[in-house]
């Protein structure tokens, strides 16, 4: 037995009578997902591969959500300081092919999750005494700026820094914008087909917290679209954004400026893959070309953002 499948095994001999590890389903750093039994049925361990991995304030999120929310996230069978153990989800992801009345029913459901939660301010999230906790960053602008910060410091001396420092320097300048977003909710993070589980039609679980912060939701939107429309082939594309949209809207109102701010936001959602090129390069062809590309894209949406702002 390897070593790290025997450390889910003490994971699970922990509060299980029966247990038994089936498969490694993802080793992606700073995780390592199991499929494992636990007293007979099926479910998922997933376990800090190191110490960036914080997996019991992701099971802590889905406790949060289960209780308080109506949006539909897998039972928490168990949680440690560095793992947990939840129901396993049979359904299927999303798979690209969407149609208009599908985006609309993901867009409804982000606005729900951002409706039916509510904190004080924006911030990191953390487990902490067993509950869910916030690290509390301040104003959204104060929220953004540590997210943008740290994205740069990881761009520091690369092909990148600049185009980070540009936009590290727009959101500063134009705080106030950011600022007059005055109800944090909680964020998905990462909400992409692969995330988002369905049984015909209707949306049964959402998975993966891992990202979630609290904060705009309407960055999560703009997220969603990143995901949804930019990284996957889909047809009838601009029809289909106005869908997810149009169902969010159905829910809850994005506030005033949202379209400039969308331009902000796309600018460092672009920087989120900067920080993994140097390690993928190989797979884009001409990459010198490609990163030129993705730093016009940034100052292209900066100069948007400075004319709706």
């Amino acid at each position: 037995m390897h070593k790290d499948e025997s450390d889910v095994h003490e994971r699970l001999a922990q509060y299980a009578e029966q247990y038994e590890v089936v498969r490694k389903l993802h080793d992606v750093p700073p995780y390592v997902t199991y499929e494992v039994r636990v007293d007979g049925k099926r479910a998922v361990c997933k376990r800090a591969g190191s110490d960036e991995g914080n997996p019991a304030m992701e099971a802590r999120a889905m406790q949060f959500l289960e209780a308080n929310t109506s949006v539909p996230v897998p039972h928490v069978l168990g949680v440690g300081n560095d793992y947990f153990v939840a129901e396993w989800k049979n359904e299927i992801p999303e798979d690209g092919s969407l149609n208009e009345a599908g985006a609309r029913t993901l867009g409804a459901g982000l606005a729900t999750l951002h409706e039916e939660t509510s904190f004080e301010s924006s911030g990191f999230l953390e487990s902490r005494d067993g509950e869910l906790a916030l690290d509390v960053r301040g104003t959204w602008a104060d929220m953004l700026t540590a997210i943008v910060g740290g994205w740069c410091n990881d761009l520091a001396v690369s092909r990148f820094e600049e185009a980070g420092e540009s936009v590290l320097s727009f959101v500063r300048e134009h705080e106030d914008a950011f600022t007059a977003i005055s109800e944090p909710a909680l964020v998905h993070g990462d909400y992409q087909p692969e995330n988002i589980l369905f049984e015909g039609e209707s949306v049964v679980a959402v998975v993966d917290w891992e990202f979630c912060f609290v904060g705009a939701g309407e960055f999560d939107l703009c997220r969603a679209d990143r995901e949804f429309f930019d990284w996957y082939t889909v047809s009838e594309s601009d029809d289909l954004r106005g869908s997810i949209r149009e169902g969010y809207e159905s829910v809850r109102t994005l506030p005033p400026a949202f379209d400039g701010r969308r331009h902000v936001y796309r600018s460092i959602l672009k920087l989120d893959p900067m920080r993994f090129f140097e390690m993928r390069k190989g797979q884009v062809g001409d990459a010198n070309e490609v990163a030129e590309s993705m730093c016009a894209f940034i100052r292209d949406e900066l100069e948007l953002a400075r004319e709706k702002l």
